[in-house]
Parts: structure tokens; sequence; C-alpha cells
């Protein structure tokens, strides 16, 4: 009998846990402890690959087997990215962004959050590619020149802009995102 006793009362303290547990996790919560709303950025894609390409002189080529003989050698990487965020009128992150992997040629995953007092405010969100050649020039002095890899729509264009004005709520989340179809960031709201 007290064997019953004690797997009743292990049943009820089990299903009174889970009875409290449930009611607490629909308990209100604030995240940031004010009634502030949040500017998100979040947005993902292929960055350009930039091919750093040289013509290679006779001479060169003289010297090489014959089927290792190319006109014009490239040369390629992914493109690194300038993200700047300034709302009205204050910077909010101004850092590059690369793509993920150790040769920074996997797409760019972006995801930054900033809380925002509710109202109107003014936000600029600037994504620019910044180029920096990766090799060397020729010895013989060949001029060495940039140019952005085949395009996809999922690649990111060279420049992205969002000028605009934004109407926070409070405990409210206002998106911008990068929208793969028109090819421009583009703003989402609740």
């Amino acid at each position: 009998m007290i064997r019953s006793i004690r797997v009743a009362l292990g049943g009820l303290g089990a299903v009174g846990t889970t009875v409290l547990l449930a009611a607490l996790s629909r308990a209100p919560q604030r995240a940031h402890g004010t009634e502030a709303g949040l500017l998100r950025l979040s947005w993902s894609g292929q960055p350009e690959r930039v091919e750093i390409c040289r013509v290679v002189p006779e001479a060169e080529l003289a010297n090489l087997p014959r089927h290792m003989r190319q006109a014009v050698i490239c040369e390629g990487r992914s493109a690194a990215y300038q993200l700047t965020v300034v709302r009205d009128g204050e910077t909010l992150v101004d850092e590059p962004v690369w793509g993920g992997g150790v040769r920074h040629d996997r797409p760019v995953y972006l995801y930054r959050e900033f809380v925002t007092d509710p109202g109107t405010h003014h936000v600029i969100v600037r994504f620019t590619r910044v180029d920096e050649p990766s090799s060397p020039q020729s010895p013989t002095g060949d001029s060495v020149s940039a140019t952005p890899g085949r395009g996809r729509l999922d690649r990111l264009p060279p420049e992205l802009v969002l000028d605009t004005a934004i109407v926070v709520h409070e405990r409210r989340v206002v998106l911008v995102t990068f929208d793969p179809g028109q090819r421009r960031l583009v703003l989402r709201t609740e």
C-alpha cells in the first residue's frame, strides 16, 4: 500500500510540474526591459567573384610547355563589403563584412540588431563592395584589372543602399533585408 501511495504522489508531482512549466512558458517577458523596438538587418547572399587577370608576354609563354600556355592568366577571389548604418545622423556601425569560410568564398550571412526608441527615424543602410586587388603586378609591368565574375541572381550587387524614414513601434521589429528578385534592400514591418 505504501508503494501505491508513492507512485500516486510521484504521478501527481509530475503532472503538477508539467502544468506549472506550461503556465510559466506563457508568462509575458520583456526582451530589453524597455518599450523600445528593434531595427534588424538580416540577409544573405553570395559575394561577387572578382578575377584579377593579366596578359602573359610571349617570352614567358615560350618557356612553358605547349599544353600549359595560356595567353591570359586569371586569379579569383570573393569580394569584401563595407556595412554602414546611420540612424538620425548617428553612425551605428561601420565595419567590413566577408563571406564565410577560410577563403571567404561562402555566402555572406548578415544579422545585426539595434535597439531603437519608438517614433520616426531617418535610416541609411549602405552595403558596398570593397575592391582590393589580391594579386601582384606582373614582372613585365602588364596591367592588372579587376573584373566582376559571372553574375547570378543570388549574388550581392556592388552596392546596396536604403535611405528612408522608418516608424518604430513599441516592442516591434523593423526588418531591412535583401530581395534577390529586385536586387535591392527592402523594408519589412510586422
